[in-house]
């Protein structure tokens, strides 16, 4: 007959919030609806760390040419001063619940600048909304989620809001 022979198999404990070791966490935000209820759920993740938040926009312009009018140039700054102002009013907000938050302002292409960001700051992990997920949005590229996906060098975190049920 033969017989199986078992050795004693040893559990591992779980990891502690101590072993990750997440200090630093760089937020995507878009500065829609969806992407406040990123920041609160990185606000949970940040607390359970101690870690600081970066909330960043990327601000993706028409490209400008020389063609480009004195009026297309002045509509570019009034947006990107609009569009930094909403940032900065999120964070605001964000600081009266989490303190150790600031903000990054850039201007390009979002999952590139966002990942430079990570790496600049020697974030531990991204945290960032996909609320396009539909083939349509990835057709057009409408979800950065993917992009940074790929191009990060650290971990990350896809926030995922639960649909409402019927």
């Amino acid at each position: 007959m033969n017989k199986v022979l078992e050795k004693p198999v040893k559990i591992e404990e779980p990891l502690s919030k101590h072993d990750l070791n997440v200090k630093k966490i760089v937020v995507a935000v878009d500065l829609s609806a969806h992407s406040e209820k990123t920041v609160t759920y990185a606000i949970g993740f940040a607390r359970s760390f101690g870690a600081s938040l970066t909330l960043a926009h990327v601000y993706a312009p028409e490209p400008i040419t020389e063609f480009t009018t004195q009026e297309v140039h002045e509509r570019f700054e009034e947006e990107r001063r609009e569009t930094e102002e909403k940032l900065q009013a999120l964070v605001d907000k964000t600081r009266g619940t989490y303190p150790d938050c600031d903000m990054e302002f850039r201007i390009g292409d979002p999952a590139e600048q966002v990942t430079l960001l990570a790496l600049d700051t020697k974030a531990d992990l991204i945290i960032t909304a996909s609320h396009h997920p539909g083939f349509l949005g990835r057709l057009f590229g409408l979800d950065q989620a993917p992009r940074i996906l790929h191009r990060a060098r650290c971990p990350v975190l896809v926030y995922h809001e639960e649909e409402a049920q019927a």
